[in-house]
């Protein structure tokens, strides 16, 4: 009878021991849940602070027939120069006259500096150190992009492109530009929410100041097949920490898209 009791007893205790594993492991894993909940949650409000911060650090998107981008907040884009309108005239027989050559006032007024396959230009003050003092001077943005030799059959030309743009940046400042010492950075740098796009950066530094004050080029190159399109971002040497705008260029290339031309398939843009 004793055995009999003793062997209930015992199966008792086992059955109860399971019931508290069981719960142990519930609890456990209830916990871990939390736990993945939490990381979850903890990542999204990153998310949303990081898309807050880039909206706004930059402007809504710009787009041409090649690109489209966000570009820094601060700057103020430059009209294109408008397309002169033919007028009607009696004397249908009459040769027309020579078109007058049309001025891009969104060229470069700070230097002999002709920008090829310029697509759009930016521009805004930002705050320089200049000794005991604070002054503004002009920072400039510009999209260049090979789309027109491309579209003109000029191959060898289009393929030239970025070297063409260094060689006549070089030229204007009679300096050397060695776009060997270019280096390939992705944009994000570090951890984004976005995929991260690939440039060929570079930056020039002319000897000659710029309406007395030290300028540099920031240059990058993106790539999607035969299409090129560079990046400069014109800037003063001495820009003031309380700018931005150095922040706000790397959200903006975070953004950059090349637009697949008509003859060529879609692929994924600033690809080396």
């Amino acid at each position: 009878m004793q055995d009999t009791l003793f062997r209930f007893d015992l199966e008792h205790f086992t059955g109860t021991v399971r019931i508290l594993l069981l719960s142990t492991v519930l609890i456990l894993f209830h916990g871990c849940g939390a736990e993945t909940y939490e990381k979850r949650l903890n990542e999204t409000s990153k998310y949303f602070a990081y898309v807050d911060t880039r909206n706004q650090a930059l402007s809504g998107f710009w787009s041409s027939p090649t690109i489209k981008m966000r570009v820094p907040l601060e700057f103020q884009q430059m009209e294109a120069p408008k397309n002169p309108v033919a007028s009607a005239s009696d004397e249908s027989e009459s040769p027309a006259p020579e078109p007058a050559p049309t001025i891009d006032p969104r060229q470069p007024d700070y230097a002999d500096l002709v920008l090829p396959g310029l697509e759009g230009a930016w521009r805004a003050e930002v705050p320089v150190d200049q000794e005991q003092d604070r002054v503004e001077h002009p920072a400039y943005l510009y999209v260049l992009s090979n789309q027109s030799l491309l579209k003109e059959k000029r191959e060898k030309e289009a393929l030239d492109f970025f070297k063409g743009v260094n060689n006549q940046i070089a030229h204007t400042f009679d300096q050397f530009l060695n776009s060997e010492n270019f280096k390939l950075e992705r944009f994000p740098k570090g951890k984004g929410y976005s995929n991260p796009k690939s440039f060929l950066v570079g930056t020039f530094v002319p000897e000659m100041p710029i309406n007395g004050v030290p300028y540099q080029f920031q240059i990058y190159l993106s790539e999607s097949g035969n299409q090129q399109v560079v990046i400069l971002l014109v800037i003063p040497q001495n820009i003031a920490r309380a700018s931005k705008l150095k922040e706000q260029m790397d959200y903006s290339l975070e953004t950059v898209e090349i637009i697949p031309s008509a003859s060529q398939a879609p692929s994924e843009s600033a690809k080396f």
